[in-house]
């Protein structure tokens, strides 16, 4: 007979848990102990059994909303042996400001093809006549959820978020993509059919972080340009991440107008949010270079370079040491103490391994600049190589002269290192992950983050299979299918900055703006690096 610890409800269905299970050490802490959201991840990862999947992760649904991509996944597979009066009530027991709950439930049905969904998606339904919250999960499926009223229209659009960051977070890419197309069709219909005006509202997640702001730059260059199908753009009151840029962008369009929340139907930011140009949905990168194209700088920038007179820059140049004239190298290699958070980590990367090329930059007589936060790992002193992010020399105004005032800029998957591209800087960016959204500027290199084979290292280096495992967010559902992502080493960014530095002097006098304006995507290999073909 099997010896069973025991039962512990406390609130929960109650679970049976064996001496000789997987993972019974884990999951016999966790009875006791039911408030480590880690933990219960940890234990469903050793289950088996699709109805004890289900109850664990209905259990870990009440202690986050992110749970990771590894476990989403197992769970919406688990709930193929679920039956639908089951999923039901739990759809009704979370509210529909919950990102978690509702939305796994509508992701379970459409992913287990229990929806006949092209149907679905092409059946209107009025949000206010769905009976609870089961209803209202299915009918977000739909290319025409309609709202009762502007605050409804946006719960609806948020819905509809969480289900695609669900699908995309568990590596269901197509149907992700699906539901991106969805969404944006969605924003799209209620900001110009139902409210009739071509305003694009967006709210202040589009303010609140400085890779954010460099996007709505963008957007608010693009709408007088005739770029978009907008023709203003106000933006909810809120936090603002930078103040020295956001008085920048005030420039770009007298079309520009903060407003209070709720006052304007919004749109808040997702990287996986799309936007209507030329007639079809691109995403915000890609939207980003066709405004850059029509703005008509070779170079791409749609903010004018600072003087070297600017006060901040000069009263920089006093205290640094570093002259107007010299040439000045900014590099940006994200790590994880600024916003700490499992699931962006394979867009981090370890500065230990630039110093070598930092140093080479210096013996070229570049003045190197690390950008960043004070949570940064500082750098070892060193001759031409100015520790800027960890100093007192730091300044909401520096983080955007310096980098539009560099001959060039090392970037990573960072917002920070968007802002060079404002204003001309020429960039290579180290280390890119993930594949969503790649770096516009013809003149650029993005140096994707390696992603080899767990089973016998070997390398991915073609487009098709890259762009499919470096969608994948976090580094448990990438190992899940066999891969894992690397940093870049010291060798193989000495040779990408050595590379790039030498393109410098080739200037593009006239671009061909009838392509992409995408430059060089470069992966390494164990030759070295070559082009992603």
């Amino acid at each position: 007979m099997t010896d069973w610890v025991g039962y512990r409800d406390k609130g929960h269905l109650p679970v049976k848990v064996s001496e000789k299970a997987p993972g019974c050490a884990v999951r016999r802490q966790l009875i006791n102990q039911p408030e480590s959201a880690d933990g219960w991840a940890d234990g469903i990862r050793g289950l088996t059994d699709n109805r004890t999947i289900f109850r664990w992760f209905c259990r870990l649904a009440t202690l986050t909303t992110q749970p990771d991509g590894d476990v989403l996944r197992k769970a919406i597979g688990a709930t193929r042996a679920i039956g639908g009066k089951e999923l039901s009530r739990f759809a009704n027991s979370g509210g529909l400001s919950d990102r978690l709950i509702v939305p796994f439930v509508a992701v379970s049905m459409m992913v287990n093809a229990r929806l006949d969904i092209p149907k679905i998606t092409a059946t209107p339904y009025r949000f206010a006549d769905m009976h609870d919250n089961f209803e209202k999960a299915i009918s977000l499926l739909s290319e025409e959820t309609i709202p009762s009223s502007a605050r409804e229209a946006f719960e609806i659009m948020v819905g509809k978020q969480y289900i695609r960051t669900i699908l995309s977070d568990a590596g269901y890419l197509a149907e992700a993509a699906q539901i991106g197309q969805n969404v944006s069709a969605y924003t799209r219909w209620m900001r110009k059919t139902v409210y009739g005006a071509e305003v694009r509202g967006v709210t202040d997640q589009w303010t609140f972080a400085i890779g954010h702001m460099v996007v709505l730059a963008y957007l608010i260059k693009g709408q007088d340009l005739q770029v978009f199908d907008f023709n203003s753009v106000k933006v909810w009151r809120g936090r603002i991440a930078n103040r020295f840029l956001w008085d920048q962008m005030q420039g770009l369009s007298r079309n520009l107008e903060i407003v209070e929340p709720g006052s304007v139907f919004a749109d808040n930011h997702s990287s996986q949010n799309l936007e209507w140009v030329d007639g079809r949905f691109v995403d915000y990168f890609e939207a980003c270079g066709v405004v850059a194209d029509r703005a008509g700088n070779v170079a791409g920038a749609i903010l004018d370079r600072p003087v070297p007179s600017h006060p901040a820059l000069v009263a920089f140049y006093d205290r640094s040491g570093i002259a107007p004239d010299d040439r000045i190298v900014t590099v940006h290699c994200r790590e994880a103490g600024y916003r700490v958070n499992e699931r962006h980590d394979l867009r981090n990367a370890n500065v230990v391994e630039y110093l070598p090329a930092l140093n080479e930059l210096v013996e070229q007589g570049y003045r190197v600049i690390r950008l960043g936060d004070r949570t940064m790992t500082p750098l070892p002193a060193t001759d031409g190589v100015i520790d800027y992010a960890t100093s007192a020399l730091k300044s909401p105004e520096l983080d955007v002269l310096l980098p539009a005032t560099a001959a060039f800029h090392i970037g990573s998957s960072s917002g920070l290192s968007l802002v060079p591209l404002l204003y001309g800087t020429p960039c290579l960016f180290l280390n890119w992950y993930p594949f969503d959204l790649l770096p516009w500027g013809r003149g650029n290199w993005t140096v994707l983050k390696p992603i080899e084979a767990l089973a016998d290292r070997q390398p991915v280096i073609d487009r098709v299979s890259y762009a499919a495992l470096g969608r994948m967010r976090e580094r448990r559902l990438l190992n899940s299918f066999g891969y894992d992502a690397r940093d870049l080493n010291a060798s193989e960014i000495s040779q990408a900055v050595a590379g790039f530095a030498r393109t410098l002097d080739t200037a593009i006098l006239d671009p061909d703006r009838s392509a992409d304006n995408i430059g060089r995507i470069v992966v390494a290999d164990r030759a070295g690096l070559r082009d992603l073909v």
